[in-house]
Formats: structure tokens, sequence, C-alpha cells
């Protein structure tokens, strides 16, 4: 059974995020890494670079709370059988 989060977007709205894939953010790991870039990237480019790492991020986040709660979901799947 795989659990999935909630993430609030605005005061009265919350959406549920699906479970994450680890292959899928290791691979955005690598496609986009996370390092500086050169020192003449337009503003432009460094807004989409730093947008890359906020989806990222955001998805990491989900995964690791996905993998926190994921034994709990067995404890409580066990306790209902």
């Amino acid at each position: 059974m795989v659990t999935t989060s909630t993430t609030q977007v605005f005061p009265d709205e919350e959406i549920t995020a699906p479970p994450i894939p680890r292959p899928v953010v290791e691979y955005l790991q690598k496609i986009y890494p996370n390092r500086l870039p050169p020192i003449h990237t337009p503003d432009r480019e460094l807004g989409a670079l730093i947008g890359e790492q906020r989806v990222i991020a955001h998805l990491s986040a989900l995964l690791l709370r996905q993998q926190e709660e994921e034994p709990l979901s067995h404890v409580l799947q066990q306790a209902q059988d």
C-alpha cells in the first residue's frame, strides 16, 4: 500500500500528491544537477534553473514524506487484517 500526502496550496485548498517513484527523482537530479551556473548566465535562464531545482526539491520532500509514512501504513494494514 502506497501512501499519499497532501499539500496546502491556498488557505482553503489542498492537493493530494500522487506516489512519487524514487527513480524519477534520481533521474531528474542527474539531468538537472544542482550546481552554480556560469557567471554570465542571463537572468531568464537563472529563473529557469531555480525553477528546476524547486521542482526537484518538492518531489524529493514528497518522496521522503512518503517513505516516512509507508512503515506506518503497513502497521495499520496489519492491524486491520
